[in-house]
């Protein structure tokens, strides 16, 4: 686990973390000049237990805040030192409010300095310490009295580490894909570009290809470390130095992200739920511009509340009504379980957009939001945690959105997975997209998935060549089973003649957005209830399943008027026009006279004709006769076999020819011979 400092600078926490693990942490030569920590440092801490802790010293400067926050985001455990000289200062409030609003919940306070302090002084700045520590998260956090100079208390404090380490949660992920903020960059001679950080996520092992984000460059991991300590593979929640190949260290820098090839898309916007610091809740409903820290990144962003607005009250101030999106935070207050309304101390909905660049987030992921000026002896205006990184087009007063994402911040993977995708419609939803979403391992997607699928919430559309398996919401299939369905219907009471209608014309019935694989699945729940009958998967026709073909009396007449004359003419049929004047009847009505005697064998196109099937029947028997007696035929004989002109004859063997009868050489034919 990773335990990090907090307090306000000269309050002793180098000098703490060097008492305690023998490490100076401040390496570079202006820290030695200047007395101060600037830039992360980092130990390991050995505990009576036998447990190890990797140890993040930051900065107690209030314009490193920044730096302070890029090592919080990966801290389990808080040592918050106050130096008994002097008490509570600026700076111990801040990081007290941010560690808070990024979710810290396990520390212990260091009274340091106890050996420069008059015991007066001291015993004040307890009484202050505490009376902080109760308006926190962290009110039930033990307190030792220490000097890092003497020795005095450290047995104390290790021991109450000890404690805290063993009760505690671990803050980091630590499962999902493998992710690494960078907090630090240099070069090493001989091997090249070397990056730390604190891994989340999944474990992260030597040869390993992972990209950088933001931009798509990717490298592989040629060596791992941990405090100095090469390793073939790395859990999360430690602290990792890893060696790239591939990338030059002049294209890395603080704030940049390795992760799982294909683990996450970054995105511009997200929807968050946000804890607000007293007095630092802006007023009305515009959006408010902030600067953003996640992980060790830095973005300018803009914070626009969801919900309906919050009701004023007497003072003319805002209430957190439930719902609303921002409003007065109660005191540090942190982020809770719930979303919309006030929840754990004043935690409402937002939807935040990047400026100046997409960042690569997943949901759970904590952030920090300061303000470009001084505000109230502070810029830590609230923080938060990202509950939807990928969020719908919708209009932030929609009472749908706030009720996705109170579900959404319960954090249930399986309820997750079906608003997402429910929210996709007819589209439905790729596996891959869903894994990059919500973070999570392909087999806790898995498993969710097939809890969905049994309790028959979704359903799951094969791979089609190319393409990606879909899954697609209940709803949205029986939408276009409903859809589908009508469409037939519709069809049907158009042309009670036919037998059904095309599966191809069935699916183009939907609108475009409609995947291919809903309509299949659709149709497959359809037969299966037997509502629909299909002649074949792929091809043929679908009919109701209550319809049979019929015709009315005038329709039935006509029918038996084409058949007839068809019969009649032999080998000289009308043209389908002549027959529409001769019967009296329409051009629609004779096509479907025409397309019924078609589908029952009785009529056979050639051309632009029709000829009755007797009549073609006994003319290929004549032709196969003569081309086995004679092996060739002409154009001007087969006219005399057919007894009949050019235009009747023309089609006829054309017709032969595509059946694969004859076969074309020049101006004659002659007997396809067949294996």
């Amino acid at each position: 686990m990773i335990l990090g400092t907090a307090g306000h600078i000269d309050h002793g926490k180098t000098a703490l973390v060097r008492a305690l693990t023998g490490c100076d942490t401040d390496r570079l030569p202006e820290e030695k000049a200047r007395g101060i920590t600037i830039e992360l440092g980092f130990a390991p801490l050995n505990l009576p237990s036998g447990r190890r802790l990797g140890v993040v010293d930051v900065p107690g400067h209030e314009a490193l805040v920044r730096t302070m926050v890029a090592g919080a985001g990966g801290f389990d455990l808080l040592l918050l030192a106050v130096a008994a000289d002097e008490g509570v200062m600026p700076q111990t409030r801040e990081h007290l409010d941010i560690c808070t609003l990024l979710g810290l919940r396990d520390a212990v306070v260091a009274l340091t300095k106890m050996d420069a302090a008059d015991p007066g002084v001291a015993e004040l700045a307890l009484a202050e310490t505490r009376a902080q520590l109760a308006e926190s998260a962290l009110a039930d956090a033990e307190i030792v009295c220490v000097s890092a100079q003497s020795g005095a208390g450290l047995p104390a404090l290790r021991r109450a580490l000890d404690k805290t380490a063993r009760r505690a949660e671990a803050r980091a992920q630590r499962s999902g894909p493998a992710r690494l903020w960078i907090d630090r960059v240099f070069e090493r001679r001989g091997f090249g570009a070397v990056v730390t950080g604190t891994l989340r996520g999944g474990a992260l092992a030597c040869g390993d290809s992972v990209e950088i984000h933001p931009g798509s460059a990717s490298a592989r991991l040629r060596g791992l470390q941990c405090f100095g300590e090469a390793v073939q593979r790395i859990a999360p929640g430690n602290r990792c130095a890893a060696n790239l190949q591939g990338v030059a260290s002049a294209d890395l820098r603080r704030g940049m992200l390795l992760a799982a090839p294909g683990a996450l898309t970054p995105t511009q916007c997200f929807d968050a739920e946000i804890a607000w610091l007293p007095g630092a809740a802006p007023r009305g409903r515009g959006a408010r511009a902030v600067e953003l820290l996640a992980g060790s990144a830095r973005r300018r962003a803009r914070v626009a509340p969801i919900g309906p607005p919050p009701a004023a009250d007497a003072g003319g101030g805002t209430r957190g009504a439930a719902g609303s999106a921002l409003a007065v935070g109660g005191t540090n207050g942190a982020i809770g379980g719930g979303a919309g309304g006030a929840t754990g101390g004043g935690a409402l909905l937002a939807r935040i957009h990047l400026d100046d660049g997409a960042a690569p987030l997943l949901p759970g992921d904590g952030f920090v939001l300061r303000g470009f000026a001084r505000l109230a002896g502070s810029a830590t205006l609230g923080g938060g945690r990202v509950l939807d990184a990928a969020p719908p087009r919708r209009r932030r007063s929609d009472p749908a959105l706030v009720r996705e994402l109170r579900a959404l911040a319960a954090g249930d993977l399986r309820e997750g997975l079906r608003l997402r995708i429910a929210r996709r419609g007819f589209a439905g939803a790729a596996l891959a997209a869903l894994r990059r979403e919500t973070g999570a391992t392909p087999a806790a997607l898995e498993s969710a998935l097939g809890d969905l699928e049994a309790r028959g919430q979704i359903a799951r559309a094969a791979a089609r060549p190319r393409g990606e398996a879909r899954v697609f919401c209940a709803e949205a299939i029986a939408a276009v089973s409903a859809r589908l369905l009508a469409a037939l219907r519709n069809f049907h009471a158009r042309e009670p003649m036919r037998p059904g209608m095309s599966r191809s014309a069935l699916r183009g019935s939907l609108p475009e957005s409609a995947q291919r694989g809903a309509a299949e699945l659709a149709l497959a729940q359809l037969e299966a209830r037997g509502e629909i009958h299909s002649q074949s998967k792929s091809r043929g026709l679908v009919r109701a399943g209550n319809f049979a073909p019929h015709m009315d009396a005038r329709q039935a007449a006509l029918v038996r008027k084409v058949r007839d004359s068809a019969a009649a003419s032999g080998l000289t049929p009308p043209s389908p026009r002549a027959w529409a004047q001769q019967f009296g009847a329409d051009d629609a009505e004779l096509r479907d006279a025409i397309a019924h005697l078609e589908r029952a064998g009785l009529l056979l196109r050639a051309g632009a004709l029709w000829f009755h099937r007797d009549a073609v029947d006994q003319l290929r028997e004549r032709v196969r006769a003569h081309l086995e007696a004679h092996g060739r035929l002409d154009t001007p004989r087969y006219k005399e076999l057919i007894a009949t002109s050019r235009k009747y004859a023309v089609p006829l063997m054309e017709l032969f020819d595509a059946e694969g009868l004859t076969t074309r050489r020049g101006d004659t034919r002659t007997l396809r011979r067949r294996r």
